[in-house]
């Protein structure tokens, strides 16, 4: 079966054409042309970079790879893996957006650059790690690498446009495709909607409260610091395209401030830390006539869900259907969307081993991976004068299955939902404060343990600086 797929994906990445777009950055016919060697090249020339970095630079113990280990590749069984959370989700993801990328850059369209990014994680797992290839890294690696990287793709040609220089931060991989195939990456300038950065400052209290057998524990975190990119490509209500992610949402972000002096190791107890990114990007889309002052769209959607801080943490990549309504007013207007996903793979916090109540014997993780599904709500009201109400909630049915359980672990289910909601004012034409609150909630219902509910609020302020009209 694994033979199977590889050769569908080599088969799709070959023969499908790149697609094109009615408004580009070049009239080179040249320049439409596919670069199967850069392309295809592309799966090792990042490996090799990153491998060797962590061969002989960091010397880390899983790169010390042998001709031994490379030539028995075959040997090795598949496994869910237990590394650090930001290895699996953070930079195996982008990692995955490099493989991507490189053949984006090499005119391959989507699904033959998603092909690349599963033959890339492939070759990763066998040939460049001791460790036993991993199941969720080849998941996580191919399809965030596919929903990293084709927004990185873009906003890349996007930022060429604005500084040269920006593209290649942005998209990396065209230090090697410009130069080996003499051109810059195809697209389109001018669908950004809305780019924005801001700065917070906010406060928390969560507690946990076993079901019984174990206490309750309340934390503080009495403030946090942090920093936070929002992106709108093209425009969600009027979206008619059968080219994945021409329109899609971006919010990534990151803080630091006081921990609440709870941990599942010990640098957890002295510092806080909070990184997230909520994405969602077409994948198919029709614009609806629903009459005079509205705007409608409908379409299938991928949402890639992340967050990643001291009191609790949770992924989501999910496919699934969305619709999204726009009401025009005379001095306002509405916004509404709802997103129905089925999650392929996701992961949640297990409490018992995120605050140590509960120790296997071997190496572990304080998360468990699922699956389940993602429901996704969200209203904004924008008001002539600049003002804005924005409400968003993410909702979570997760289940935490069998076969990838760590020793000491349990089946179970995760009911998630974490809320946001936002005023915000302009003081000038591009700078906004507002005021923020989040909302978490979960309640796990385990097999083996006594069942957990989670909540957390958190408050606070906030500057933006927004750079488009």
């Amino acid at each position: 079966m694994k033979r199977k797929i590889v050769a569908l994906f080599v088969a799709l990445s070959i023969f499908f054409p790149a697609f094109t777009e009615p408004e580009l950055n070049t009239n080179n016919k040249e320049d439409f042309k596919i670069s199967y060697l850069t392309g295809i090249s592309s799966i090792i020339t990042p490996s090799l970079f990153i491998g060797s970095w962590n061969r002989w630079v960091s010397k880390s113990s899983w790169a010390q790879v042998t001709w031994d280990d490379a030539s028995h590749f075959y040997e090795h069984s598949w496994v869910w893996d237990t590394d650090w959370y930001w290895t699996n989700f953070v930079l195996h993801p982008y990692q995955g957006s490099l493989y991507y990328m490189g053949a984006r850059n090499s005119n391959f369209n989507a699904l033959g650059s998603t092909a690349i990014a599963f033959l890339g994680s492939g070759i990763w797992e066998y040939f460049f790690e001791t460790n036993a290839p991993s199941k969720n890294d080849m998941i996580y690696t191919t399809l965030g690498g596919f929903a990293i990287g084709e927004m990185l793709y873009r906003l890349s040609i996007e930022g060429s446009n604005i500084w040269k220089p920006l593209g290649y931060i942005l998209n990396p991989m065209r230090l090697y495709s410009d130069f080996t195939t003499g051109h810059k990456p195809v697209g389109t300038f001018g669908n950004i909607q809305e780019l924005s950065f801001r700065t917070y400052v906010n406060a928390a209290y969560g507690f946990t409260t076993p079901q019984k057998d174990y206490h309750k524990i309340d934390e503080t975190y009495p403030g946090f610091f942090g920093i936070e990119l929002n992106v709108e490509y093209g425009d969600t209500y009027t979206h008619d395209s059968n080219t994945p992610y021409s329109q899609f949402e971006l919010q990534f972000g990151g803080g630091v401030g006081a921990p609440s002096g709870e941990g599942f190791k010990k640098a957890e107890e002295k510092i806080g830390y909070n990184i997230h990114l909520f994405s969602n990007g077409m994948l198919w889309a029709r614009e609806l006539d629903t009459g005079d002052n509205t705007d409608t769209s409908i379409g299938f959607i991928l949402d890639y869900d992340f967050i990643w801080q001291n009191f609790f943490n949770f992924t989501a990549l999910a496919p699934g259907f969305a619709v999204k309504h726009r009401v025009n007013f005379e001095n306002s207007r509405m916004e509404f969307q709802l997103h129905t996903d089925g999650i392929l793979l996701g992961t949640t916090d297990f409490f018992y081993f995120r605050r140590n109540y509960v120790k296997p014997d071997v190496f572990y993780c304080p998360y468990n991976y699922t699956i389940g599904a993602e429901l996704v709500g969200k209203w904004k009201w924008l008001f002539e004068k600049g003002s804005i109400i924005d409400f968003t909630l993410h909702s979570y049915a997760m289940y935490d299955f069998y076969n990838q359980l760590q020793q000491k672990a349990s089946i179970g289910w995760e009911f998630i939902n974490y809320a946001t909601l936002t005023y915000e004012l302009p003081v000038s034409r591009k700078v906004y404060l507002g005021l923020e609150n989040t909302l978490y909630m979960k309640k796990s219902l385990y097999k083996d343990y006594p069942n957990v509910f989670s909540f957390m609020y958190g408050a606070g302020f906030y500057t933006k600086i927004r750079f488009t009209n």
